[in-house]
């Protein structure tokens, strides 16, 4: 199966609705890039550097970061303190990962230029470190949204410094906004966190069964501050509902026999290597076959062993809550 290919627009970025918009960092001082500090639906600093014509149907992939391309955990305070000595990121991509980038971007005609995005809870300061290492690994990315920890904190709501779940969505919400309704999105993420859960709510959200106070009260039941909730809540009422998630991959880096993978049904993959994904990617027509090969990694990719829900749901029972 052959997808469009998305040319590349470039993206003048002096405003928009996409959130609270608060105006560009002032001590961002790339002058080559436009930062966007954004304080609701959480506090988040995002950089977009690409728009896709309306009428584009192909995939869009996002990535996080921690434990997904890279071996890192700069989104934790301890992980962060290792920046100095790390500045580069250099040889911490975990294996087959950034040839697996490569292969998504190149897509199956090895020539295209699929969207690529990534969202990470790692706070902006830190962004060169992360940037430089996009660089020097050859990453082509569209954009790129950071955790606002700073101003997190300043808020004295620190008990939402490690509680990621509102951010996540609050960015994927974002950037569902910004698609076109066609776009088909792929999310890849890993079991150290909730990723997988995170990203089923995301594609119950976009496609209009969780919403109003049922969102409210499950994401209040995960741990999400009722302010913080409130604002997801209001961003979600504003996104058409749509069936917009194609697939949801998870790195298997806590529980390799993939335990966490199979509560949620066969749309949810759990992969213990690039390798592993890269194959089934390219059954899918989502990679080409050059580019598979450059993948490495072995071992066989964990397939959700739930029953698909007759109403569509992602999102497994008992994780949601009724308002």
């Amino acid at each position: 199966m052959k997808h469009p290919e998305a040319p590349i627009m470039a993206r003048k970025r002096k405003g928009d609705d996409h959130g609270e918009r608060l105006g560009d960092v002032d001590d961002f001082d790339d002058p080559d890039a436009e930062y966007e500090i954004i304080r609701a639906p959480f506090p988040m600093v995002r950089k977009l550097q690409r728009s896709l014509p309306e009428d584009y149907a192909g995939p869009a992939y996002i990535w996080d970061i921690d434990k997904t391309w890279l071996d890192t955990r700069f989104s934790q305070v301890k992980g962060m303190l290792k920046i100095p000595f790390e500045f580069a990121v250099d040889k911490r991509a975990l294996p087959g990962t950034t040839a697996l980038l490569h292969a998504l971007r190149a897509g199956p005609s090895e020539r295209g230029h699929a969207p690529l995005f990534f969202i990470t809870a790692s706070p902006p300061f830190i962004r060169r470190a992360i940037e430089r290492k996009m660089l020097i690994d050859g990453v082509e990315f569209d954009g790129i949204t950071y955790k606002d920890q700073v101003e997190v904190f300043r808020r004295r709501h620190f008990d939402s410094l490690r509680e990621h779940t509102p951010f996540k969505l609050g960015a994927l919400l974002l950037l569902a906004r910004a698609f076109p309704p066609k776009t088909q999105i792929h999310l890849f993420g890993d079991d150290a966190e909730r990723d997988a859960l995170i990203y089923c709510l995301f594609a119950d959200i976009s496609a209009g069964r969780l919403r109003g106070a049922d969102l409210r009260a499950t994401l209040v039941g995960m741990g999400s501050r009722a302010s913080y909730a409130d604002d997801v809540g209001v961003l979600a009422d504003e996104l058409e509902p749509k069936e917009r998630v194609a697939g949801i991959y998870i790195n298997l880096v806590r529980e390799p026999e993939g335990s966490r993978v199979a509560a949620y049904d066969g749309r949810v993959v759990g992969y213990p290597s690039a390798g592993a994904v890269a194959r089934l990617l390219w059954q899918r027509g989502l990679v080409g076959e050059d580019g598979r090969d450059r993948v490495e990694g072995t071992g066989r990719v964990v397939i959700g062993q739930a029953p698909a829900d007759p109403e569509g749901w992602w999102t497994p029972a008992e994780h949601r809550r009724r308002g």
